[in-house]
This record gives C-alpha cells, sequence and structure tokens, in this order.
C-alpha cells in the first residue's frame, strides 16, 4: 500500500469508523466512509468505486455497503469482500495508493 500501510489503514476504520479514506486501484478511485443510519440504528461503511481513466471527469460505477451494530462489524465484512477485480483488500494492498485518509 502507497501513502499509508495496511495495519494503519485497518486499524483507523476499527478504531473510529476511519477518517475518511480516497485511494486508487488499477485505474479505479475509491471514497469510503461510515455514517450511522439512525432509522435502522446501524452503521454503514460504504465504497464508492469511480472510473479513474480521466482523473478530472471521474465516472461512477457503483458503491457497497457494510452494515453493522458496531465498527468491527462493518469492518469484518470489508475485509472479506472480494470487491478489487476478485480480491480481497488484503490480496490487492500492494496496488492500492491511499490518496487521503
Amino acid at each position: 500500500m502507497k501513502g499509508n500501510t495496511i495495519a494503519v489503514f485497518m486499524d483507523d476504520l476499527l478504531s473510529v469508523g476511519g477518517p475518511e479514506k480516497e485511494f486508487t486501484f488499477r485505474g479505479k478511485y475509491y471514497f469510503l466512509e461510515t455514517i450511522f443510519k439512525k432509522d435502522k440504528n446501524l452503521l454503514d461503511l460504504y465504497l464508492d468505486a469511480y472510473d479513474n481513466s480521466d482523473p478530472s471527469d471521474k465516472r461512477y460505477l457503483e458503491t457497497y455497503h457494510f452494515y453493522g451494530e458496531d465498527f468491527s462489524k462493518c469492518v469484518s465484512q470489508f475485509e472479506t469482500a472480494k470487491i478489487f477485480d476478485g480480491l480481497t483488500i488484503y490480496e490487492a494492498e500492494r496496488e492500492i495508493e491511499v490518496l487521503y485518509g
């Protein structure tokens, strides 16, 4: 992982739901944030993915949601999701460049 370490990245998410995080992986730009869904009494760790082939005009692709009663449940789902071209965050981390967070 460039711009951070996987340990610090994951510790941030577990401790306070992270700060917002922005990073790139294989031509895609990702925005990661946690919000509290009051109506469902759940945390939502969500990851927006954008096509980053033209960084001045990012095209929205999709959003991944990881819900839980606490940060550890959200992060656990995120850790095992194969959302990076079929890889988990741990398998993809060598190619990830953290831009913010």
